[in-house]
Order: C-alpha cells, then sequence, then structure tokens
C-alpha cells in the first residue's frame, strides 16, 4: 500500500477509534464504564443540591423548552433549523435559549415574549417543561411526561421516535462531550452532514438545505450607520475562529496567511477601488492594517447579520461566520483547511479546498485546531489555496 497523507490520516483515526472503544482491553473498558458511572452519580448529586435555589421558568398554559446551544457562534448558527423546524410543532410554547458562546443566539433568534435568552448562568434544565441539547447531534435532556400529556396527539409520537433514534446512538449521546468528536468522524466518513444528524435525531426529519430568513430586525441597514457604513459599498473578510476557542497564542490551522490576505487585498483595491474592504473578527482573529476599516473586537454578535447582508461579498475561512450566512443574501467565498468542505459547506458559497491532504477535524482531541496531525507548521491544504484562486472566485460575484 503506497503510503501517503490519507493513508496516515486513516491510521490516525483507527487508533483514535480503538483508543475510544478499548477492543481487547479491560482497563480502558472499565474507565468508561466508571466515567458513565461517575456522571450518572454526579450530575443526580447536582440536580438535587441545584434544585434548592435554582428557580424555574413561570409557569402557565404554555410549554416552556429549554435549547442548550452547545459551541460557538457557527454551531448555534446551524441549529437555527431544527429549532425552527420544533417551533413549527410547537407554535406557542416558550423557548429558552442558553448557549456556550455568550450572546450568540441573538445573531439568529429576536428575544420576544416566545424567545428568551438566558443569562450566562447554566439553567437548571430538568426544571423546564421540554429540554434539548444541541452542537453535532441532537440530543433529548429533560421530557415532563405530565405536561406533554396535555400538547395535541400528534407530538407524543414525535417524542417515542425522537427517543428511540437517539437510542441507537446512546454510545455517543450518553457522553456527548466526550464522543462528540468521535461522532463527527463517523459522520463524516459516512458523506453525511450535522444537519442530517440532527434531522434525524430529534425526530423532526426537516430539511436540511432550507435556507429560511433571519428576522428583518436583524438585518436592518440602519444598524450599518454606527460603523459609517450605510450606503457605501463594501465587502467583508475574516481570519479567525471562534472567540470561545483556547489557541494559547497560536494561528488556527483554519486561517490563511497573512500574506496572502495582504496580496488579495491589494489586489481587490486596484481592480475595485470603490469598494471598501471591511475586516471582521473577534479574540481569535489578527487585526489586518491593510483593511479599509477594522471593526475586530468592535461588533457586538447581534451586529453581524446587518453587516453580512449589506455586504457585496464575504471571504473567509471554514467559520462561524459563514453558518451564520446560510440566512442572508450575502454569497461567502470559503476557503477549507482541516475541515471537511462536503461535511460543513453551503451550496450557495464558493466553496474553495486544495485536497492535498484529507480532512482532520477531531482527530485526537481539540489540538486539531492548532497542531497538524501530519507534522506541519501549518495545513497543507489552506496554504495550497492561491491568491489567484481566491481573486478568480471574487471577480465572479463583483463582475
Amino acid at each position: 500500500m503506497k503510503e501517503n497523507h490519507l493513508t496516515q490520516l486513516a491510521i490516525l483515526e483507527a487508533k483514535s477509534a480503538t483508543q475510544m472503544y478499548g477492543r481487547d482491553c479491560r482497563v480502558v473498558r472499565w474507565a468508561f464504564a466508571y466515567r458513565r458511572l461517575r456522571n450518572k452519580i454526579w450530575w443526580q448529586w447536582r440536580r438535587k443540591m441545584m434544585s434548592c435555589f435554582l428557580s424555574a421558568p413561570q409557569k402557565d398554559d404554555r410549554l416552556h423548552v429549554l435549547w442548550h446551544l452547545r459551541g460557538g457562534m457557527g454551531d448555534v448558527a446551524a441549529a437555527r433549523l431544527a429549532v425552527l423546524a420544533m417551533r413549527e410543532r410547537l407554535p406557542d410554547a416558550v423557548f429558552y435559549y442558553y448557549t456556550d458562546s455568550p450572546a450568540a443566539a441573538s445573531a439568529v433568534f429576536e428575544e420576544n415574549g416566545q424567545n428568551i435568552f438566558l443569562s450566562s448562568q447554566e439553567p437548571a434544565f430538568y426544571k423546564y417543561d421540554l429540554s434539548f441539547e444541541l452542537c453535532q447531534s441532537f440530543r433529548l435532556m429533560h421530557a415532563n411526561e405530565k405536561r406533554l400529556a396535555a400538547l395535541p396527539a400528534d407530538f407524543l409520537p414525535l417524542l417515542e421516535e425522537m427517543k428511540k433514534r437517539q437510542k441507537l446512538f446512546s454510545f455517543f449521546l450518553d457522553d456527548s462531550y466526550l464522543m462528540e468528536d468521535l461522532l463527527g468522524r463517523y459522520m463524516y466518513r459516512q458523506g453525511l452532514t450535522r444537519l442530517d444528524l440532527q434531522s434525524y435525531l430529534s425526530g423532526l426529519d426537516f430539511d436540511t438545505q432550507a435556507t429560511p430568513a433571519l428576522p428583518v430586525e436583524l438585518t436592518d441597514e440602519n444598524k450599518l450607520e454606527k460603523f459609517g457604513l450605510k450606503g457605501k459599498p463594501y465587502l467583508t473578510i475574516h481570519d479567525g475562529i471562534d472567540a470561545t476557542f483556547r489557541l494559547g497564542g497560536q494561528r488556527a490551522l483554519k486561517c490563511w496567511s497573512v500574506e496572502k490576505w495582504k496580496e488579495l487585498v491589494r489586489q481587490i483595491k486596484a481592480q475595485y477601488p470603490h469598494i471598501v474592504v471591511v475586516q471582521l473578527g473577534g479574540k481569535n482573529s489578527q487585526k489586518f492594517d491593510f483593511a479599509d476599516v477594522s471593526l475586530v473586537g468592535q461588533t457586538a454578535l447581534a451586529d453581524l447579520p446587518a453587516l453580512l447582508q449589506h455586504s457585496l461579498l464575504h471571504i473567509d475561512g471554514e467559520s462561524g461566520l459563514v453558518q451564520l450566512g446560510r440566512y442572508l443574501k450575502t454569497i461567502c467565498v470559503v476557503l477549507f483547511g482541516p475541515t471537511d468542505k462536503a461535511y460543513f459547506s453551503l451550496a450557495k458559497n464558493i466553496n474553495l479546498k486544495a485536497e492535498k491532504c484529507g480532512s482532520c477535524m477531531w482527530l485526537l482531541g481539540p489540538q486539531w485546531h492548532t497542531e497538524c496531525r501530519l507534522g506541519y507548521g501549518v495545513c497543507q491544504n489552506m496554504q495550497a489555496i492561491s491568491v489567484a484562486q481566491v481573486l478568480d472566485a471574487v471577480k465572479t460575484q463583483l463582475k
């Protein structure tokens, strides 16, 4: 067998799976059994103790549903389809949103009497009528059967189907924090996407290709006034990953080289001098002094829908802003590095990947964000994407 990058990654994947399953190793299997028992005891104890001082939502005739949307901005944006599908089944329910990335819900949902954003304090999921947890997967965390009995009869079969499907994936879902990476690799190897998984596990079987527009209040052009961009032709660029990741001063493998960004912006300005180049980003983005306007660290998440909606084009690595763009009219030019194009790409966008090696996302722990598993200092896929390729993609949208 000829050794190449794909072979090496396949070996790493097999090693990862073997470590997870603990085949022929009692110690590993005992360790997993201990972890699951510990988690069960811990959560039961924590639930009992926290119940003493955590309040429940004020109950009325409506159903009260908690959504724990884990991960970063992109994960929250992707989860919107599942939430909207559930809204169709529970039109009168009150939805509560708790997100790992603070204020992420404000970029994809409009807060009102039926959509309530929770603070940074983790809520007691068992005090709601229904509680769900989403990241890559979709997990039912709690169901108040007594309260649900009053719902229309067609919802209870949905709940039973949801439980049945999630039982099939219980190995992953029972300890989702540990198994999320392995589950992602499984889906990737099956040629499926995270939304395929959410659609199945929720029992809702929603359309994973849907692109429902955001509420107009979130994309209002008047929000651009405070940035001096209203009425101006501009495009946006973004170099970085979600602010929840701890990079320890390292540059993420998802990021294109600064030199290539600089040359791309120079050529865009040379051919389209009337277009303002605006850089977006948070604490994990390197500020570019060659952008016309840098908004790195200067925007709230709630500002992003309007900034992207009225941009002529958005250029980015695979990121949360691209996932948010699913619900906006703006086309994105997306540069894929360690993540898989088929797994994360949106059909509306221009998706670029050099395929110098495979997709190493989720291999052997979270270090894949900053450490090439093949030993390179930078992602070979990412750096093989040329300035000329990206510029050609830009031209197709700005012609």
